[in-house]
């Protein structure tokens, strides 16, 4: 399946973003796990879960995008034993497009048998903050 070995979760998120660029599928799901258990959600897309569905969301996406440039800015890393969550904004622009609306995403690795693998990909448009926002209570 894979002939890639991702050592860390960072190595991992820099393929990710790699193949995003490049808009060449089968590096991303590289670095996807290869079992099941595995989900994306897009932004304002519905929750996609297993190789196939997410697999055919990158390659409409890629299929029907412009030349992209990502830049992304780290805001949060955790890990704990053997996962690792990744809190980033992605700033993406596509073609010769101003840039659009940043994007935060949440990226999941898993340790498995051949290394650091990518269990989940959530992004959804960031917001700027506004004078009236109130913090919640979760």
């Amino acid at each position: 399946m894979s002939e890639n070995r991702y050592e860390t979760p960072q190595e991992a998120e820099a393929a990710f973003y790699a193949a995003f660029i490049k808009r060449d599928v089968n590096a991303m799901m590289e670095v996807w796990a290869a079992d099941e258990n595995i989900s994306c959600i897009h932004p304002l897309g519905p929750i996609l879960t297993g190789r196939t569905a997410v697999r055919e969301s990158w390659e409409a996406i890629f299929r029907n995008s412009p030349e992209m440039q990502i830049m992304i800015n780290g805001r949060s890393r955790g890990r704990d034993g053997s996962f690792a969550i990744h809190i980033v904004e992605e700033h993406i622009r596509a073609g010769n497009e101003p840039p659009g609306t940043p994007m935060h995403a949440t990226n999941v690795y898993h340790l498995t048998d051949t290394g650091w693998r990518m269990v989940l990909h959530h992004a959804s448009p960031s917001r700027p903050p506004s004078k009236t926002d109130t913090p919640t209570l979760h």
